[in-house]
């Protein structure tokens, strides 16, 4: 998975009702916050499970910035949840259901970053050249709990929802090589010899929240679900509705 934009158009994806929540929450009066999400809720019954996963995957952490805000509004969120999936019933809930899980990152392949070179299953680039932008890309990856239980996740439509970083100055030459698109090398040629930029990369071993949709995959280690089948494994997906959304543990606290 790779995809670059706006730095403006990086919350699209968020369903309208928590764009309308942030934007209220943005103020000072966390009362509104409230109103506004019991009246996303009333109006848009539809709306109970996204906002069910919404509240467990962080999207506080996306919407809001300062911590007394992240908090209130992970509050409102969780009166709507019962809490999180262990990866060992995931195989027993129906295709297609929007679950959350946790669990540390294990990567049979992997990508490098692109400022620092470290090795990682998704990397978030943030630069400024006549704007900011960003660039993102991603490979599947198992996730494992501390039973050994393991699941894989399809990175395709992912999201990783990360905290502000301080653009830096960077020589543009590290962004302008072939391993990039070429929509990213022309950028960093636009923005001169050095180019502000922040990068984060999602190494193995990270403890990490996925909000997905469950599935099944191909694993030669998977269970055997009858002779005609391959082995399979449990999965988590992007949808429709919510791409997968990824989270670090130590972002939400």
């Amino acid at each position: 998975m790779q995809r670059t934009h706006r730095q403006r158009r990086d919350r699209d994806w968020l369903p309208a009702a928590v764009r309308r929540a942030g934007w209220v929450t943005s103020g000072a009066v966390w009362g509104g916050a409230g109103v506004a999400i019991g009246g996303a809720v009333v109006a848009a019954p539809a709306m109970l499970l996204l906002w069910k996963a919404l509240a467990l995957g962080g999207i506080g952490v996306a919407v809001v910035g300062e911590r007394a805000g992240r908090v209130a509004f992970r509050r409102q969120l969780a009166r709507l949840t019962r809490g999180e999936v262990q990866l060992a019933d995931l195989a027993s809930r129906d295709e297609g259901t929007l679950v959350c899980v946790r669990g540390r990152i294990d990567a049979p392949a992997t990508l490098h970053g692109v400022l620092h070179d470290t090795p990682g299953v998704y990397r978030r680039l943030r630069f400024r050249s006549g704007g900011l932008w960003i660039h993102e890309a991603a490979v599947d990856f198992v996730l494992e709990d501390d039973g050994g239980h393991r699941i894989l996740v399809q990175a395709g439509g992912a999201r990783w929802l990360v905290p502000p970083r301080e653009l830096i100055d960077y020589p543009s030459a590290k962004l302008d090589h072939d391993d990039l698109p070429r929509a990213v090398r022309e950028l960093a040629r636009d923005a001169g010899p050095t180019i502000e930029a922040a990068e984060r990369v999602l190494e193995p071993g990270a403890a990490v929240q996925i909000v997905g949709y469950k599935t099944v995959a191909p694993d030669v280690d998977g269970d055997v679900v009858d002779y005609r089948s391959p082995p399979q494994r449990a999965t988590l997906r992007s949808g429709a509705a919510l791409p997968l959304v990824i989270t670090r543990v130590e972002d939400l606290e």
